[in-house]
């Protein structure tokens, strides 16, 4: 029996979406209906002071998914005058849920006020977070059990920024017991060194002697200015300290300028007094910052150093140096060198692949991209196009067996989340299902895959994505890459003259199809617009933006999305990689890193980009695309066909314009389209 079909185990609890499944969740029963609007009566009535009215609903609801909610808002509209009694039947019943743990937290926080140490020795669990920690360790000395309250400080001692003020009688008990030992004041203050939480470095050094402040005065010297380092009188191995003092402020001067730190590095021969593998470590950090800056220009110096300096990432960057200079051999070298790990990772094959390639060593070359060919990402599809292979697609429906799905779909937890899903309440939902999902994570993986299932089944597709990625299973095609709100983003993108296929990639990748959804920087919505780019761009659609939260609507943001991806191509002579990269970091970046007067291969360009988060969302969105384009019945486009070379921008459309006409001159003046491969469910044919 197939679990990709929930009945018998869920359909009694709601029924199966055909749309997004945010506000729109609806009961299969009347009584399931019942249930929902009886429950917010009953809110209702706490709110208004109903008591009667309220303990009525409560009783009638015994059964139904959300009572917690409504005894939960008792309890905290009662709080604290409650019995004790009242608190433990609920934590008894849903302690481990997420309201049973923001009422034991507020619980014990009471109790600490009002100094009830056994009481909350009684209550506290581990995993709380280091205010209740601490106030573990103070119930423990206020009851007298001083030897086991000291124990284990050490743990809430050693973080590199400022504990919070609960921890202090523990600290005081602690030092004054002669726990606090000089090595471990050092350490601390090691730890907020590193942080970057110089203030904290400086008041943690009352807690050492004498010989230690004097370097911690140092390196709080060099902290202010790390070329202080062509002053100093002494080495790394003056004092346990001096080492980290001397690394950190070189990386510090290197991040600022790489030039004037490998010029001070070099200037003691003797490595600074460092162990190797610590003078190693320091000059490895030098050179990538020199790389990251300087690019080609670094290409000689990386040569001259010993191959133990290089890590895989500083052998990723003399890479995408050699690349950015047309060094081919470099490439290889760079490539052969990495450790074995980073050796079969898709982009090094395949970029050992190129650069046999060019320097004509053909058969080595198609036995990399033949490899790489094998994989559903950018550079397999490149590694495809090289070969004239079709994609393989690799689709792996998940399969949970019955009894998995049986147990997942009875959680409690689950149920509570689709009920807030039903109810509308979209952050309740989510907060639910988030605690739900690290629950079963810690339990199964397969758990896991179960509940992706579920989520994608009731239509809730960024919580299915999230879910599948977290069970570390990416290749079921249908619920990673899901059709949501197609018919809205077809319209839209048909309206603008852009492929679909592309837009839905943009917004798989913004939003997993969160149309809520919200990034620390501001954007909103299906395709992260944000909020000045709305305002801008919404005249072109025949809208205004007043109000940011405008942008959360689906039809808005999808009319904005897609004309700004028409915007970006036009802008950037119809070049879909410039473009999707603009979308991402601005146009004003990329025009910043479009070359000045040669042609640059669009693969070499892509690897490039500096911003490591655009590159990558670059290469996925390309990716996308493709699979895309096979789950709306579309054949899917040659990815080489529409990466032209990059130029300078004023020759970009006649490099698109040249690039298409290969291309179908080569096609016979058709569409450059490419068959795909392993895909059940869409082509019966084998990758060979």
């Amino acid at each position: 029996m197939s679990s990709r079909r929930l009945t018998g185990y869920l359909l009694p609890l709601l029924i199966l979406l055909s749309g997004p499944a945010t506000a729109t969740a609806t009961a299969l029963t009347t009584g399931t209906d019942a249930q929902r609007e009886r429950f917010v009566q009953t809110e209702r009535a706490l709110q208004q002071g109903n008591r009667a009215a309220f303990q009525q609903g409560v009783r009638e609801l015994q059964d139904y998914a959300l009572l917690p909610y409504l005894i939960h808002a008792d309890l905290n509209a009662r709080f604290p005058r409650i019995e004790p009694a009242e608190l433990d039947r609920f934590l008894e019943r849903w302690g481990d849920s997420l309201l049973g743990q923001r009422l034991r937290t507020r619980w014990l926080g009471h109790l600490a006020g009002q100094g009830r140490w056994e009481d909350y020795l009684r209550y506290y669990q581990d995993g709380l977070g280091a205010t209740y920690a601490c106030q573990y360790h103070n119930a423990l000395l206020r009851t007298g059990r001083r030897d086991q309250a000291l124990d284990g400080v050490e743990t809430l001692w050693l973080v590199g920024r400022s504990q919070v003020s609960e921890c202090d009688p523990v600290f005081n008990a602690w030092r004054e017991a002669g726990r606090l030992t000089p090595q471990l004041a050092w350490e601390r203050f090691r730890l907020a060194m590193e942080a970057g939480q110089p203030g904290l470095a400086r008041y943690l050094r009352r807690y050492m002697p004498e010989s230690d402040r004097v370097w911690a005065d140092r390196w709080l010297s060099l902290y202010e200015d790390p070329a202080g380092l062509a002053r100093i009188q002494w080495r790394a191995d003056a004092h346990p300290g001096a080492r980290d003092a001397i690394a950190q402020s070189f990386n510090r001067l290197a991040r600022r300028d790489p030039r004037e730190a490998l010029t001070l590095w070099e200037s003691d021969r003797r490595d600074w007094g460092m162990a190797r593998e610590d003078a190693y470590e320091t000059l490895r950090f030098i050179a990538l910052r020199l790389t990251l800056r300087e690019r080609q220009d670094a290409l000689p110096y990386l040569a001259s150093l010993p191959d133990a300096v290089f890590d895989d990432l500083l052998r990723q960057w003399q890479l995408r140096a050699a690349l950015a200079k047309g060094d081919w051999e470099t490439v290889a070298k760079a490539v052969t060198r990495m450790s074995g790990e980073a050796r079969q990772e898709a982009a090094w094959r395949y970029w050992h692949a190129r650069a046999l390639e060019q320097m004509g060593d053909h058969r080595g070359a198609r036995a990399l991209y033949d490899g790489v060919s094998e994989e559903r990402n950018f550079y397999g599809f490149l590694a495809a196009d090289r070969l004239e292979r079709p994609y393989r697609i690799g689709h792996r429906p998940l399969d949970v067996t019955p009894d998995r799905m049986a147990r997942v779909s009875e959680d409690p937890g689950l149920a509570r989340s689709l009920e807030m899903l039903a109810l509308g309440r979209l952050i309740d939902a989510r907060r639910e299902w988030i605690h739900l999902q690290n629950r079963l994570q810690q339990r199964d993986r397969g758990d896991l895959e179960a509940l992706a299932l579920i989520a994608g089944q009731i239509g809730w597709h960024d919580r299915a994505i999230f879910a599948a990625a977290r069970a570390q299973h990416f290749d079921d095609i249908d619920l990673r890459f899901p059709l949501a709100h197609a018919p809205l983003i077809m319209e839209r993108a048909t309206a603008q003259g852009i492929n679909p296929a592309w837009a839905m990639a943009v917004a798989r990748q913004e939003s997993a199809f969160m149309q809520d959804a919200r990034s620390h920087a501001g954007a909103m919505g299906l395709m992260q617009i944000m909020p000045d780019t709305g305002r801008a761009m919404a005249p072109h659609v025949g809208a205004t933006v007043s109000n940011p939260m405008q942008l959360l609507d689906p039809d808005l943001n999808v009319s904005i999305g897609t004309y700004y991806l028409r915007r970006n191509l036009d802008n950037f002579g119809g070049h879909p990689m410039l473009s999707t990269a603009a979308y991402n970091a601005g146009a004003g970046r990329v025009r910043s890193w479009l070359p000045r007067d040669e042609e640059i291969p669009a693969d070499v360009w892509a690897e490039l980009i500096p911003f490591s988060e655009t590159r990558d969302y670059v290469k996925r969105v390309l990716a996308y695309k493709i699979l895309y384009e096979v789950r709306m019945g579309m054949s899917p486009t040659t990815l080489s066909s529409i990466l032209p070379p990059v130029t300078p921008a004023a020759r970009l459309s006649q490099s698109q314009v040249q690039h298409q006409a290969r291309w179908s001159g080569a096609n016979g003046g058709r569409p450059a389209v490419n068959a795909y491969c392993d895909a059940p469910g869409y082509t019966d044919t084998p990758c060979l």
